[in-house]
This record gives structure tokens, C-alpha cells and sequence, in this order.
């Protein structure tokens, strides 16, 4: 598979927000460098921090937006250093560009370039428009292109640590009001894992949905030992089981264990996903800073609901300005219907805002960002204009 580039021509916002004048007064980038509070084992690499890149915008009449920039090693088609690039060039093109619209986002050109701006950019530019837009119409960025948001999102509870360690935290999470558990599989003998989920299916009982990601760990047969082993355990779905994602509908006929897309939307070249090749597929991971654009997002959470498919959006170990777009979005596109995969910040030891957004009773209530909310104490001013 060869990965899909987006025909990017501009922000997709309803029609009565996609003309509205914009003019930049001024841009800032930030670097954080935030510690993990245990190394993140990733399949190709680990990681002990997490870096990014924030971004904060202010238009001629003081309202600001801020978005995040975060490229994810081993993942996302940029590094940090190239994202730095791509950034500043699409911020020197937009603030000499005088006024445009979030739709063209450049009178010059009509558009941003594919060549100029990867995945990462795209999104972290795109959202930071986003906010200023919301900022000046008070409004949620998420309503700017659905016309629709909730107040607080319901949110899977990310299982954490050894095997030993699965029912307890899944009694803790329980206890915190999850009603959504996900479980990382494909990390060591997979019938000692499905032994583990079949424990924790039994201490959580029926009503808790069980969510699996084995992050491409197994191959065919592997996979459908384990999940024969797990058939009875009820689970809503597990994210990648295959190396080869080609033979996922071959795993679903042989263990009838529902699969969802993570990695390989990032590797789909078709902007239209063939949903009647893939028997078996029940939900579309989707992350956002990786997907490329709002309007490649759009078009996949469309394609999802118009199948029967669950559009999830999850993070990918943003920090708390990139966590608050993804919330807000989620409440957009699935509201209080489908758990949205952004457990995360518990990894991390700090943060780039004074009070993150919290998670309670399992369900996260995002709020409107200002700069006064920024902690830049883990932060590094690289870019001003």
C-alpha cells in the first residue's frame, strides 16, 4: 500500500462560516518536550517523551486560535524538524498574504500544497484556524463544520501495564465510571493475553464494551488462534490484528471477531474505502493529526456513518491543547453515542495547559482554550512573527 495525499484545497466549513475574512496580525510556535511517566513501547520504536509543536494565532482583532503539531515517531510521514518547516512556510505565505478565508485559506494560491504541507501540519494549521474562527463567532470548532456539538464526550478507558495488571485497573476504571474498556494485545504469547481478556470480561460482566489494539502484531493464523480464543468474550472490536491487513476479512471468517482501521487508513490510496471488500469491519480509528486534513477527516466519518461503520476518534499522545480540538471534535461527530479513544494524557507527567480537561464518570467535557490557559513552563519559543 502507498499512502493517500489529500487534494487539499482549504478548511470544509459550512457554507454560512467558509467565506468569512480572516487577516493574521500575528503567529508563535512553541516547542514541548513532555516526559512519559513510563516509556511508551511503540512497535518500532520507544519512546520516553513526547515532543510537538504549538501553535497560537491572533487576527487583527485580538482573537486568537490555537492548534498542535505533533508528529508521531514511527507513524506520521514528518519529523518534528521537517513539520517546524512546513509550518513557518505556511505561516510566512498566510501572513503576507494580507486577508483570506478559512475555505481557501490563500487568495494567491487557492490552496495549500500537498508538497508543502504533510499531515501533521495540515492538521495543526487547520485547527488553529478552527479556534480562531470559533473564537470570533463563539461557537465550537466542531460546530463550524458538523453544525452540531455536545457538551461532553464518553471516553474508552486505556488499560495500562503488565498482565497482572489488567483486572485491576479494570475494576479502577470501573469504578471511575468507564462504561468502554480498550486493552493493548500483541505484546507477548497471545493465549496468555486472550486468557487475560477472558478474566477481565468476566469481572466486568456483560454491559462494559471490551475493545482490543494489537497494532499489527500477528500474522493469519496467529490472530485467529487468539481470536477463537477470545469469540465468547464479546468484544466490540480489535484495531489491526494482521501484519497484513489484506487478509483481515479471512480473520473475521475464521473467528467472527469484528476488526477496526487504524494504521491502515494512513496507507489507503482510494480517498473511497471498498467497505463490501472488508466483511468484519466495524469501526475507523481515526486520528486526526495523522488522517491529514479536516476535509479527508469529514469524508471518512461520512463514509463510516453511511455504512453502519463507528467512526472513532482517538488521540495519538497529543499534548492537552491537541487532546481539547480532539474532544471537541468528537463531540461533533459522535457526541454521546460512541466512546471516543482519548485516554491518553494519564501517560504523560505534565501538560501545556494549567488544567487539562478532565476525565470524569468516564466522560470528558471540553472547554474553549485562551492563551491564559497555557502552561509554557515545558515549552520553548521557536517561531514569532
Amino acid at each position: 500500500m502507498e499512502f493517500h495525499t489529500p487534494n487539499f484545497a482549504g478548511i470544509t466549513l459550512l457554507p454560512r462560516f467558509q467565506d468569512i475574512p480572516l487577516e493574521l496580525k500575528s503567529a508563535r510556535i512553541y516547542k514541548y518536550s513532555l516526559p512519559f511517566k513510563n516509556p511508551l513501547v511503540l512497535k518500532h520504536t520507544t519512546l520516553r517523551e513526547r515532543e510537538g509543536l504549538i501553535l497560537v494565532l491572533t487576527d487583527i482583532n485580538g482573537h486568537t486560535g490555537m492548534g498542535e503539531i505533533s508528529p508521531l515517531p514511527g507513524f506520521s510521514r514528518e519529523t518534528l524538524e521537517t513539520a517546524l518547516l512546513n509550518t513557518t512556510l505556511l505561516l510566512d505565505e498566510m501572513i503576507g498574504s494580507g486577508e483570506f478565508t478559512a475555505h481557501y485559506c490563500s487568495k494567491k494560491k487557492g490552496g495549500w500544497q500537498d508538497s508543502v504541507a504533510p499531515a501533521v501540519s495540515y492538521f495543526g494549521v487547520e485547527t488553529a484556524i478552527l479556534s480562531l474562527l470559533a473564537d470570533s463567532k463563539n461557537v465550537g470548532p466542531g460546530e463550524l463544520i458538523f453544525g452540531k456539538s455536545s457538551a461532553r464526550v464518553p471516553i474508552n478507558g486505556l488499560i495500562r501495564g503488565s498482565l497482572s495488571d489488567w483486572v485491576p485497573e479494570a475494576e479502577r476504571m470501573m469504578r471511575d465510571g468507564y462504561k468502554t474498556l480498550k486493552v493493548k494485545v500483541g505484546r507477548i504469547n497471545s493465549i496468555l493475553e486472550a486468557r487475560g481478556i477472558q478474566d477481565i470480561r468476566k469481572f466486568v460482566g456483560p454491559d462494559i464494551k471490551l475493545r482490543l489494539d494489537a497494532n499489527r502484531s500477528w500474522d493469519l493464523a496467529t490472530a485467529i488462534e487468539f481470536g477463537k480464543a477470545v469469540e465468547s468474550a464479546d468484544i466490540e472490536y480489535i484495531e489491526e490484528p494482521l501484519d497484513e491487513p489484506v487478509d483481515l476479512p479471512r480473520f473475521f471468517d475464521a473467528c467472527g471477531v469484528p476488526f477496526a482501521f487504524d494504521e491502515t487508513l494512513h496507507q489507503i490510496m482510494d480517498p473511497t474505502i471498498s467497505f463490501e471488500s472488508y466483511t468484519g469491519l466495524r469501526a475507523l480509528v481515526l486520528k486526526p493529526t495523522l488522517i491529514a486534513c479536516t476535509a479527508r477527516l469529514i469524508s471518512l466519518v461520512n463514509q463510516a456513518k453511511g455504512k453502519g461503520v463507528l467512526p472513532v476518534l482517538s488521540s495519538s499522545y497529543e499534548s492537552d491543547v491537541g487532546l481539547t480540538m480532539l474532544a471537541q471534535l468528537a463531540g461533533s461527530i459522535s457526541g454521546e453515542d460512541i466512546a471516543a479513544g482519548l485516554d491518553t494524557r494519564a501517560a504523560l507527567t505534565s501538560g501545556t495547559t494549567k488544567s487539562p480537561a478532565a476525565i470524569k464518570d468516564g466522560w470528558m467535557s471540553p472547554r474553549s482554550l485562551t492563551t491564559q490557559d497555557l502552561d509554557l513552563s515545558h515549552c520553548e519559543l521557536l517561531y514569532q512573527s
